[in-house]
């Protein structure tokens, strides 16, 4: 009985020094700042700072990317085995490292209480109550750093926690990149942050569930960088986020004609830029007009200066590196009384910050092209002379113009036959013409003809037009297969009598945009493994070729079936002669051992942003899981991993050197007491 009470008695004085050396420590240490700082990450096993420090911007979206990766020597944790599985990487947050800041002081006893405090107390008090409770519900997502007091940097919405990048395995030396999509807090102050992320594996053969296994929280670091106004983040470098023509000369187009030229844009901000629309604006830019550099004919026009034959002018990009430099392409059809100047172009440039970013930023950009058009350039008024020199143009002669045209089918596309319809007039007041030959002349590429007859015969003729008067005409016409999808030129060379003026000549053009079929292939979809149990995953893999002479936009494949959990893969755009990779991993939900049971949806755009999806099964053998084995006393590695005591380190040592005296005295005491006896 004396013994216990001895054992007790040193427990009980051991844990009071503990206590006491706790005490000292808080009151002694510096108390904790109220700045977030930077986190020294040389301790961590899993989770590692990128090779470029993360900056983010308060109000915007962000792409926080980082390594996961051990090589079972350094850190703390490292597993001794020489791979991890079913590895989970998502944003921490677990209340070890979060917690929800005080409330702002309230006053709820002040005169906005509508009950008398004295005659109406129950309904007084519920009042305070209420207003409490709601005061706590809009401040409680204030989420602070435990360990260093600091801000929480990004906003918490449905996904914040829940975004995850997995693994099947990962061996020891092996590294990974994982992005997370955040928005930083619009409050958030500029410094560094230490943010927690949470890594979730399992040990080899151990079998364990999804959250089930060895979890660690580890840190990185981000630096919040002070920006300008949240609505425009072109303030945030005092520039904007393009660099417009660097290197390049004004583009000369020559009417009539088609004028093709590019736009060089320089990514200039320090971060990639994503999802990029070049939109060309059919109007000239706000506030500026034409600089004309001739006298111009007053029926010359000083607008917009090319015809519109496209549906739109939108040039997609998926992604722009810093100082990446992109290429708008266009290929215009100038209008045939367009005036002699340089003309300021408006482009409006669309991009996100990330790839899933829900907000997109607009900036407007000015740049200038040069028209020459000799026939609309104003004559100057000729010497008097009686005499005067023959001159075959004072003859008055029918004006033959194109009045409309169209295809059918509406669309022409490349190796396809279309039939051009041409409505041609003589828009003279009363001048007729007679004879006229028209002959169509057809663009080339590469010295042959992007437009070929389909008889053979390229040529018209009209026996006579009275003025005023309009003919339709039909030609059949093919278009060349291998053309880069674009308008391409057919001119019309008319020839024809007047009563006045006999074998006159002119040309008439038109612009035909031809368009590409999409075509694709893939590679034989590889599941691994074909055969899963319930809970666990399959890896697929394969390629997707862009074997067309359009690009691909926004191509997805989506997986669906009634034993799977639904997942999709995002390969963005697809360039001609370009292939997209998919790796997803299929999630098993429900047994199932049917033929093609998942089916597997390819989904791209169009430039006009028109879906088409195509169809595809697959098979994927999904189990009921195997019964669990009993563990026996060898499964040393199936042991739950402990987390750290949160003990300070520095009272170990203490505790330990007290514990030995304690112990010592007591075995002295029990020797001299068995001496006695």
């Amino acid at each position: 009985m004396q013994t216990k009470l001895q054992k007790t008695s040193l427990l009980l004085r051991v844990l009071a020094l503990e206590v006491t050396l706790s005490l000292l420590l808080f009151f002694l240490l510096p108390p904790h700042t109220a700045q977030a700082s930077y986190v020294n990450t040389n301790l961590n096993t899993f989770v590692h700072d990128a090779n470029e420090l993360q900056v983010g911007y308060p109000g915007q979206d962000m792409n926080l990317s980082f390594r996961v990766g051990y090589n079972n020597t350094n850190g703390m944790k490292n597993p001794k085995t020489a791979e991890i599985q079913n590895v989970i990487v998502r944003l921490s947050n677990d209340q070890n490292y979060l917690k929800q800041d005080k409330t702002p002081d309230q006053n709820t006893t002040d005169q906005k209480n509508p009950y008398d405090k004295d005659d109406e107390s129950e309904l007084y008090d519920a009042w305070r109550a209420g207003q409490k409770s709601g005061i706590d519900k809009a401040y409680g997502g204030n989420s602070a750093f435990t360990v260093d007091g600091g801000n929480y940097p990004f906003e918490i919405n449905a996904t914040t926690f829940t975004e995850e990048n997995r693994f099947a395995s990962l061996k020891a030396g092996e590294y990974k990149t994982v992005t997370l999509h955040v928005t930083v807090r619009a409050d958030a102050k500029e410094g560094y942050y230490g943010v927690p992320i949470a890594f979730y594996y399992a040990l080899p053969g151990s079998n364990t569930a999804d959250f089930r296994g060895p979890m660690q929280v580890e840190f990185i670091n981000v630096y919040i960088k002070a920006s300008g106004e949240v609505a425009n983040p072109s303030t945030a470098t005092g520039d904007k986020s393009f660099a417009l023509g660097e290197g390049q000369e004004t583009p000369v187009g020559t009417a009539p004609g088609v004028m093709n030229y590019s736009l060089k844009f320089r990514n200039q901000r320090k971060v990639p830029l994503y999802r990029i629309q070049v939109h060309m604006n059919t109007a000239l830019a706000d506030g500026a007009s034409l600089q004309a550099t001739v006298q111009n004919k007053s029926q010359a026009a000083t607008g917009f200066p090319f015809n519109l034959n496209d549906a739109n002018y939108d040039r997609n990009f998926e992604t722009a590196q810093p100082d990446e430099v992109l290429s708008a392409d266009y290929s215009m059809a100038i209008m045939q009384n367009a005036a002699n100047g340089y003309y300021p172009l408006s482009y409006t440039v669309s991009y996100k910050l990330t790839p899933d970013a829900t907000v997109s930023y607009q900036e407007t950009y000015v740049s200038y092209v040069r028209i020459n058009n000799p026939s609309m350039v104003e004559q100057p008024p000729a010497a008097d002379n009686k005499q005067g020199d023959f001159n075959p143009n004072d003859r008055q002669k029918a004006r033959i113009i194109l009045d409309g045209y169209r295809t059918e089918p509406e669309k022409v596309f490349a190796g396809q036959p279309f039939t051009l319809v041409l409505s041609v007039k003589n828009a003279s007041g009363d001048i007729p013409a007679s004879n006229i030959l028209l002959s169509a002349e057809s663009e080339k590429v590469d010295n042959s003809s992007v437009f070929s007859t389909e008889a053979g015969s390229n040529s018209f003729v009209i026996n006579s037009l009275k003025a005023g008067e309009a003919k339709e005409l039909r030609l059949n016409l093919e278009a060349s297969a291998g053309v880069d999808p674009r308008s391409y030129t057919i001119t019309l060379n008319e020839k024809f009598d007047s009563p006045a003026f006999k074998n006159a000549e002119d040309k008439l053009t038109l612009d035909i945009p031809v368009f590409q079929v999409a075509r694709y292939s893939i590679s034989t979809p590889e599941l691994s493994p074909d055969s899963i149990e319930v809970g666990k995953e399959s890896n697929v893999m394969f390629n997707l070729n862009n074997t067309g002479r359009v690009m691909l936009y926004n191509v997805q494949v989506n997986f669906e079936g009634d034993a799977i959990k639904k997942t999709s893969a995002y390969l963005g755009n697809i360039k001609s002669g370009d292939s997209g990779s998919v790796d997803a991993m299929l999630g098993g939900v429900k047994a199932s051992s049917d033929e093609d049971n998942i089916t597997m949806t390819i989904q791209y755009e169009d430039v006009n942003g028109n879906v088409t999806k195509e169809e595809q099964k697959l098979t994927l053998a999904v189990t009921e899981p195997a019964p669990d084995v009993p563990a026996t006393d060898t499964d040393t590695e199936k042991k739950p991993v402990k987390k750290p005591s949160p003990l300070p380190l520095l009272l170990i040592p203490v505790a330990a050197i007290a514990a030995g005296v304690g112990v010592r005295k007591f075995r002295k005491k029990k020797a001299d007491g068995g001496d006695a006896a």
